[in-house]
């Protein structure tokens, strides 16, 4: 569900309860952080319980993870305090989340300062967060996992107004919207793929790219439908002048109603003449 934003599964053997920092390298900027920040940052599943257990990390691949792995008291883990534990078994699991409410710049510093969580062996395997990252981060079982898959904005537009279904006989001005509407998404989607997140994310980039010639064949529609209120019924008459024009072939239809046959046939012989 999330494999645009998480990188291969890496198994780690657990001998000693252990405690796992998520931090981030100087070089990442702010921005692909603030975009990183609508996904989880990691993913883990309990692969074996026993003596030696197993698990399956899958995390962002701007954060760097450390787990130092040592033989301490379950929640005295390097003399930190912890929330309160989360308890996994075989085949269970849990993600990392930024906690809502939290502005992403808040979450965003923490994560530079590091984001630690203790691992520890007690009926299976407990998770929890160090105190200072519970404030702004939080541990979520898989099972009570109910957010929505957050995609960056521009994506979830796209996506958003290929599915609309458009009104083609809808007004000249409501269409002219229509296309202006698509033309900036496009704009986003191609900023997308030259930015920061684009080159970090290939998944992404293959998303927007997928998307940017499905919106662009949307948009002919719809400028055909445009273009097709402002041609001429006839080459022979102005593209708006059509109604004055029908309105005088009306008329004209009156007229031979009304007149007498002898007058018809006098107006249609006058007609040949002049052709």
């Amino acid at each position: 569900m999330y494999h645009q934003y998480l990188n291969e599964p890496v198994v780690f053997e657990l001998s000693h309860n252990t405690l796992v920092t998520l931090t981030l390298s100087e070089d990442i900027s702010d921005f692909v952080v603030l975009q990183a920040m609508g996904g989880p940052l990691l993913e883990l599943i309990v692969i074996q319980e026993g003596p030696q257990p197993k698990i399956a990390l899958r995390f962002q691949p701007l954060i760097g993870l450390t787990l130092d792995i040592q033989p301490l008291a379950p929640m005295a883990l390097n003399g930190r305090h912890y929330a309160q534990s989360i308890l996994r078994q075989q085949g269970q699991g849990l993600r990392l989340y930024s906690r809502m409410g939290i502005a992403p710049k808040f979450c965003a510093a923490q994560l530079r300062a590091g984001v630690a969580f203790k691992i520890a062996a007690e009926q299976g395997l407990s998770f929890a967060l160090a105190s200072a990252s519970a404030a702004k981060f939080e541990l979520v079982p898989l099972e009570h996992d109910l957010r929505i898959l957050h995609e960056p904005q521009v994506i979830l537009l796209a996506k958003e107004l290929l599915a609309r279904q458009y009104d083609y006989e809808a007004s000249s001005e409501s269409l002219a919207v229509y296309m202006a509407e698509i033309e900036q998404v496009r704009t986003d989607l191609r900023a997308l793929l030259q930015g920061e997140l684009g080159q970090s994310h290939g998944r992404l980039a293959e998303e927007a790219l997928r998307l940017e010639p499905l919106l662009l064949q949307k948009r002919q529609w719809l400028f055909r439908s445009y273009t097709n209120m402002f041609e001429r019924p006839n080459y022979s008459r102005a593209a708006n002048d059509a109604q004055h024009i029908d309105n005088a072939l009306r008329k004209l239809e009156c007229y031979e109603l009304l007149a007498s046959p002898e007058l018809t046939q006098m107006v249609h012989r006058l007609m040949e003449d002049d052709s």
